[in-house]
C-alpha cells in the first residue's frame, strides 16, 4: 500500500492562498477569505470516510469556491 499525500497537498494549497497579499498584482482578484482544511467525515458518527480534503474560499467579489484534494 502506498501512502496518500492529501493532507500535505491541502496544507500547501491553503498556505499558498493565505500568503497572497493584496499588492501581488497578478492575484488581486482572488484575495478573499480562505477557510480551513476540512476532513471527509461521516455526518453523524464522525469517522473518516476517505482521505479527501476540502478548502472553501472566496474571491475579492465574494464568489465562493471549494477546492478538493482527493486521491484517484
Amino acid at each position: 500500500m502506498n501512502l496518500a499525500y492529501c493532507d500535505a497537498f491541502a496544507s500547501f494549497i491553503r498556505k499558498a492562498l493565505v500568503s497572497i497579499k493584496p499588492e501581488d498584482q497578478h492575484f488581486d482578484t482572488i484575495n478573499g477569505l480562505v477557510g480551513g482544511v476540512m476532513l471527509d467525515l461521516h455526518p453523524t458518527e464522525g469517522y473518516f470516510q476517505s482521505t479527501r480534503k476540502t478548502i472553501d474560499c472566496t474571491d475579492s467579489n465574494g464568489k465562493a469556491y471549494r477546492i478538493t484534494v482527493e486521491e484517484l
